[in-house]
C-alpha cells in the first residue's frame, strides 16, 4: 500500500480514489462500507463522490487502531511455530488479528512499509508450509471448524442455524437426519418414506422440503415435513427432482424434466416458467427472491450457469447465461449478513474451489486473487450458508474406495471377493477364466485372469468406463466409456488392448452393452435420458454401425440380451417392473414387479433373471424364473447395514451365479468457514 503526500488534494470519482488506494474502483467501493471517508454531491448520483487524501491516509494509517495492510488483513506477529502447529490440526485455524499501531509519533510511512513486509514475511511462511501439506490452500485468514465426523457418506444439507439437516446413506437406503452445531450426536428423523432427499428448510427453521421416492426413478413427489410435530402434507401433485423455497416462501421452484415450475405453497397454480433442451439442476435463490440460479446440462460431462431474473409481475423469468466452459460455478451460497455471494467450481482434475462474488455481480476475471476465497480442498460437494452470520457451510467429501463380496451359497453369507481388488462392474467371459473391471479410483478398463492375476491396463483417463461385456468367442470386449464434454458412447477393444473403436455413428448416450450369441449385434438401453423422455433399447448391427429401436421400449433402461439370443430384459424405471422381450414374437411382457434397483444379471443358462432391490426397508437379490414368473430371494442385503460402509449402485453375477455386491467406503462431512475480515 502507497501514501500520497501530496497536501490535502481533493479526489472527484471513485477512479480518481481507487488510484489513490492503489486499487479498483470495486475494492474502494466495498472500503467505503468499512469506514473510507467518501463523500457525496448534495443531489448527486452513486458516482457522484469526492474525498480528500489526507482523511484517506488518516483513515488507512489507523482505522480505530488498526493499520489496514490489504483487503484482507494477516496477522504480522503469527510465530512460525503457531503457523505450523495449527497446521497440524485436524480442523486448521489461521488467526488475524491487525496489526498494531506501536508508536504513534513514527511517521505513516514507515508504518505501512513495515506492515507491508511482516504480511509479506508471513505470507510466504505460509504458501510454504502449505505447499507440503496434504490439502492446497489460498492463504487468507481463516478459520476452518469441522461439525460432524461419524463417517458415513452424506448429501443434501440444510441449516436454521442451531442445527444441521442432511441425509445420510444408510447403506443403500437414503434417511433424514439432524444434529446440533453447537455439538451433540446425529440422530435420525422418522417419515414414512422409503427413501427421502433433502430440498430445503423453510425460513422460520420449523418445516423441511423433501422428495421421496422408492428406487431410481428422477422426478419424485414433494411433500413438506414439520419438525415440530413430524406430520408430512403432499405439495399438490407436483413431481421433482430438485426443489427450493423461496426466501417469504410463498412459492416453489421446482425443476421437473427440462423445464423449471413455479408452484404455490401448497402446489397450487403451477406454471412452466422456463424450458431448455436440457436438464436443470442446482436451483438456488437470491435473498431477495427476484433471482433464481440453476445450471444446465450442455452435454454428458459439461454445465453451463444460468439465472432467471423475476420482474414484479412474477411472470416468465428473464433468462441469461453467466458462465460455460471448465470455469462454470455449478453451486453457490448468499451470505446472510451482507448478502455477499460465493461461488463453487472444479478444475479438470476435480480438485474444488471456493470463489467470491462482490456484491455489485460477477467479477471480470475469475482467476484473480482478490476473488478468490480462503480454501481449496479435492472435492467440496455442496455449500449453504449460516443463518446467523457470514459463515459457509461445506460438505466436503473424503477419498472413495470399494470392496467385493460374494455370496456362499451354503452359509447364506456374504464373503470377501478378490481382497484388495477396489474394482466395480466385474464381466465374466464365456470360458470364465478371465474378467473385466473398473478400476474404483481412475475408472479405467482393466483385463485379467478371474483371480485378479495377469492383469492389463485396456482404457486410461481422461476416458471414464462402467460396464462391460465379453464377446460370446472371448476376443473383444464392448463397453460404455466417456470423454471429457461427450456422451456415454459403447466401444469396442480387443481383449489385450489397443485402440478403442466407437461401435456406432450417433450422439444418444448408450447404456451397457450385451452381445448377441453369435457376436454380430449388441443391445443396450439409453442412459441420463429419463428428464429428457428419450430411453429406448436398441439392437446394433456392428458390421454395418447402425443401430435399430425395439419397438414398445419408450422409457425402458437397463437392457440385457439373454445369453441365448431369444430375450431381451430391461427395467421400468417409474413402475418399478421388469420386462421381458420376446425376439421371435415381438412383444414385450411383464416378468415382474416391485424391482427398484437398477442391476438385472442372467443366469449362464438363460432360464432366470436376478434382479436387486436394494432400497427399502428389506433390500434383497431376487432370482426369477422366466417360464412362469416365480421368484426365490437369494439374498438377503439387509446385514450388510450393519457392517461399515454401503452398499453401491452395483451389483453382479460370479461365473457360478453367485451374487456379488460392491460396498462403498467413503464419507462426507461438514466444516464451517468463517473468514474474518466480515
Amino acid at each position: 500500500m502507497q501514501l500520497h503526500q501530496n497536501g490535502n488534494r481533493r479526489l472527484d470519482s471513485w477512479k480518481e480514489i481507487a488510484a489513490h488506494l492503489g486499487r479498483n474502483e470495486r475494492t474502494a467501493i466495498r472500503w467505503e462500507k468499512r469506514g473510507l471517508p467518501v463523500h457525496r454531491v448534495p443531489g448527486g448520483q452513486r458516482q457522484a463522490v469526492f474525498a480528500y487524501t489526507s482523511e484517506i491516509d488518516a483513515w488507512l494509517v489507523s482505522r480505530d487502531g488498526k493499520a489496514v495492510t490489504s483487503d484482507f488483513s494477516v496477522q504480522s506477529a503469527l510465530s512460525l511455530e503457531e503457523t505450523r502447529s495449527g497446521l497440524r490440526s485436524a480442523a486448521p485455524v489461521v488467526a488475524t488479528n491487525a496489526v498494531q499501531a506501536s508508536d504513534g509519533k513514527r511517521n505513516s510511512q514507515w508504518k505501512i512499509l513495515i506492515a507491508g513486509v511482516c504480511t509479506l514475511a508471513v505470507l510466504a511462511t505460509l504458501s510454504v508450509l502449505l505447499a507440503h501439506s496434504h490439502t492446497s490452500a489460498t492463504v487468507h485468514p481463516f478459520r476452518f471448524t469441522q461439525l460432524t465426523a461419524d463417517g458415513t457418506f452424506k448429501l443434501y444439507f440444510r441449516t436454521d442455524g442451531t442445527t444441521l439437516y442432511f441425509n445420510e446413506v444408510e447403506s443403500a437406503r437414503t434417511i433424514l437426519v439432524s444434529k446440533p452445531i453447537a455439538g451433540g450426536p446425529i440422530r435420525s428423523i422418522r417419515t414414512p418414506f422409503a427413501n427421502v432427499l433433502l430440498q430445503d428448510i423453510s425460513e422460520d427453521g420449523r418445516s423441511l422440503l423433501v422428495t421421496s421416492f422408492q428406487g431410481m426413478e428422477s422426478e419424485k413427489p414433494l411433500w413438506t415435513l414439520s419438525l415440530e410435530d413430524g406430520a408430512v402434507r403432499r405439495v399438490g401433485e407436483a413431481l421433482c427432482e430438485c426443489a427450493r423455497w423461496s426466501p417469504d416462501n410463498r412459492k416453489i421452484a421446482c425443476a421437473r424434466g427440462t423445464s423449471i415450475v413455479m408452484l404455490g405453497s401448497d402446489g397450487s397454480n403451477a406454471r412452466t416458467v422456463a424450458s431448455f433442451q436440457s436438464v436443470p439442476s442446482n436451483l438456488i435463490w437470491s435473498p431477495d427472491g427476484q433471482q433464481l440460479r440453476f445450471l444446465l446440462r450442455d452435454t454428458a460431462s459439461s454445465f453451463s450457469s444460468w439465472q432467471m431474473a423475476f420482474g414484479r409481475d412474477e411472470g416468465r423469468g428473464l433468462v441469461s447465461k453467466l458462465q460455460d466452459g471448465k470455469d462454470v460455478c455449478w453451486d453457490w451460497a448468499w451470505t446472510r449478513k451482507d448478502g455477499r455471494f460465493a461461488c463453487l467450481r472444479s478444475d479438470s482434475e476435480g480438485k474444488s474451489t471456493l470463489f467470491e462474488e462482490p456484491p455489485d455481480g460477477l467479477p471480470t476475471n475469475w482467476k484473480t486473487r482478490e476473488a478468490e476465497l480462503p480454501i481449496k480442498l479435492q472435492t467440496i460437494v455442496g455449500l449453504v450458508p449460516d443463518r446467523w452470520d457470514n459463515s459457509l457451510l461445506l460438505l466436503v467429501a473424503n477419498p472413495y474406495r470399494t470392496e467385493l463380496f460374494k455370496l456362499n451359497s451354503k452359509r447364506k453369507t456374504f464373503e470377501s471377493y478378490l481382497h484388495g481388488l477396489s474394482a466395480d462392474y466385474l464381466s465374466f467371459s464365456r470360458d470364465q477364466q478371465w474378467m473385466t473391471y473398473v478400476n474404483s479410483m481412475e475408472r479405467g478398463l482393466w483385463r485379467s485372469r478371474v483371480d485378479g492375476a495377469d492383469a492389463v491396463q485396456l482404457t486410461k483417463q481422461p476416458m471414464e468406463v462402467e460396464l462391460s461385456a465379453w464377446s460370446p468367442d472371448g476376443k473383444r470386449i464392448a463397453f460404455m466409456g466417456r470423454e471429457p464434454g461427450k456422451p456415454w458412447r459403447i466401444f469396442l477393444i480387443d481383449r489385450d488392448g489397443g485402440n478403442a473403436i466407437e461401435a456406432a455413428e450417433g450422439s444418444d448416450n448408450q447404456g451397457a452393452p450385451t452381445w448377441s450369441p453369435d457376436g454380430r449385434e449388441l443391445a443396450y438401453a439409453n442412459v441420463d435420458c429419463n428428464q429428457t423422455q428419450t430411453c429406448w433399447v436398441w439392437r446394433l448391427d456392428l458390421a454395418g454401425r447402425k443401430t435399430q429401436m425395439l419397438p414398445g421400449s419408450h422409457g425402458l433402461r437397463t437392457a440385457r440380451w439373454s445369453p441365448d439370443g431369444k430375450y431381451i430384459a430391461a427395467l421400468q424405471p417409474y413402475t418399478y417392473d421388469l420386462m421381458l422381450f420376446d425376439l421371435d414374437s415381438g412383444h414385450w411382457t411383464k416378468l415382474a414387479d416391485s424391482i427398484n434397483g437398477d442391476n438385472i444379471n442372467w443366469s449362464s443358462d438363460s432360464q432366470s433373471v436376478f434382479a436387486d432391490s436394494p432400497h427399502g426397508e428389506k433390500p434383497i437379490i431376487e432370482c426369477i424364473r422366466i417360464a412362469d414368473g416365480k421368484r426365490v430371494t437369494v439374498a438377503n442385503l439387509a446385514p450388510l447395514r450393519n457392517a461399515f460402509g454401503q452398499i453401491a449402485t452395483w451389483s453382479g453375477l460370479a461365473p457360478d451365479n453367485s451374487p456379488i455386491v460392491l460396498r462403498a467406503f467413503t464419507s462426507s462431512e461438514v466444516y464451517k468457514l468463517e473468514w474474518t475480515d466480515r
